[in-house]
């Protein structure tokens, strides 16, 4: 498959040669992409497959673990280039040689000036995840315009032409609101042009009884082994020596020690799931990626829209023209048009049955306004039989377009993930073993 290919169907993989694969990685912060993928994308390299991996901040809010780097605690900028010089070391030892940050040279929307999107912070809550920082700085990555950012993500899209796009789930692994945009912003780059996602199964690695047992049943759900290149993680992990701490563990293995004190294995198994389309409802619509004034902005228009809408139809619904020698209500039926294309459009457009319902309220407000005129009706909507259609169809037409269920079509091919596709993808680079034997110790010394 050359570089000037269609867009391939959103399936779980091109299967067949892995040197036809190129896989697109998304991740928020430098060093995400080494302790979640950096077995697989060392893994795909070597056997051959493209990899372009793709880091939307550049992690300037980290906190910084050695104290002969405490300088940095204190100096965002600085922190941002050492961060910088980190990814780039780890891409060497992972083998990749196209790493490009979200906003710059590649990775920005054709025409656009270059720009950064700065780390948007996290506090742990209460409840032991990760949660917004109340003081969101304007340049912050979850502060910028969603489709300003899908746009910068697109001509990544556009430039790799990947056959798969691999980032986080709908909650971003553990809630960074970081980790949880870049999930929005992969999904939707893939779906505008049909190429399958797959989402990082965090903790699958560790999951034990029922969840293990679910998860090894799970046809949509591939997992790579990636004993082969742990000296490469551990390498790559070692150059993000900011933010982790490569330690010993026992029984010989390997583990990461973050910088609030948490430490886990370090994976020799990563997998993914298959999502053959959008996990999204009507709350994850448009609307709910606005800002609260755009949100209030928008509903208000749209109401002003309606009760427009409304004031005209009503205006010009007794029309008429002849045809044939006999009148025809032209101005009832494209009245009538008029307001089921403005709610559909605004349906189908934002994803929500608020915009629409907005407008619905300000076309029938401006019908019942006008109406009230006198007690026995007005000029403009006499006691006839196309007012009677005209005050029925308004009513009609707003209870079924906010009635509808969500139109949500199939993935681009109608793809599914059977078990035998899966099985023959290239993000499972190597079989898998059922036996944990060659586990990595901190040094990358497979343990026999």
């Amino acid at each position: 498959m050359n570089s000037s290919a269609s867009p391939t169907p959103a399936s779980p993989s091109t299967a067949g040669d892995p040197r036809l694969e190129r896989v697109l990685f998304v991740h928020a912060h430098p060093d995400d992409e080494t302790i979640t993928t950096g077995g697989t994308i060392a893994a795909m390299v070597e056997a051959g497959a493209a990899v372009t991996v793709v880091t939307c901040t550049r992690g300037e809010l980290g906190e910084v673990i050695p104290d002969d780097l405490a300088a940095l605690r204190a100096d965002q900028a600085a922190l941002a280039v050492h961060r910088e010089g980190e990814i780039a070391a780890a891409m060497r030892d992972l083998g990749v040689d196209d790493h490009r940050f979200l906003g710059s040279a590649g990775a920005r929307t054709p025409g656009l000036p270059e720009r950064v999107y700065r780390d948007s912070g996290m506090v742990w809550r209460s409840d032991g995840v990760a949660g917004p920082t109340p003081d969101l700085h304007p340049a912050a990555f979850c502060a910028a315009e969603f489709g300003e950012v899908v746009s910068d993500l697109s001509a990544v899209v556009q430039s790799v032409r990947p056959t798969a796009i691999i980032s986080y789930d709908e909650d971003g692994g553990y809630h960074h609101p970081d980790h949880v945009r870049a999930n929005r912003v992969a999904v939707r780059a893939a779906r505008l042009v049909g190429v399958p996602f797959f989402a990082i199964v965090a903790g699958a690695e560790s999951a034990e009884g029922a969840e293990a047992e679910a998860l090894a049943a799970d046809e949509t759900v591939l997992t790579t082994d990636t004993r082969h290149v742990a000296p490469r993680k551990l390498a790559a992990l070692r150059d993000h020596r900011s933010q982790v701490e490569v330690v010993d563990l026992p029984g010989g293995r390997a583990g990461i020690r973050f910088p609030h004190g948490a430490v886990e294995p370090v994976t020799v198994r990563e997998s993914f799931r298959f999502v053959p389309e959008p996990t999204v409802d009507e709350g994850d619509s448009e609307m709910a990626r606005m800002t609260t004034g755009g949100r209030v902005v928008a509903l208000v228009l749209a109401l002003a829209a309606g009760a427009v809408f409304g004031t005209i139809g009503t205006v010009m619904h007794q029309s008429t023209i002849t045809v044939a020698g006999s009148p025809f209500w032209s101005g009832l039926v494209l009245a009538l048009l008029m307001s089921l294309t403005l709610l559909a459009g605004l349906r189908s457009v934002f994803g929500s049955r608020a915009m629409a319902g907005a407008a619905a309220v300000g076309l029938i407000g401006a019908l019942v306004v006008l109406w009230q005129a006198s007690p026995g009706g007005s000029i403009l909507v006499p006691d006839n039989t196309p007012a009677l259609v005209w005050l029925g169809g308004v009513f009609l037409i707003c209870l079924v377009v906010l009635g509808w269920p969500r139109l949500r079509g199939p993935a681009a091919g109608g793809a599914t993930a059977p078990r035998d596709a899966a099985r023959t993808s290239a993000v499972e680079a190597q079989p898998a073993d059922d036996k944990l034997d060659a586990l990595p110790d901190a040094k990358g010394t497979p343990q026999t």
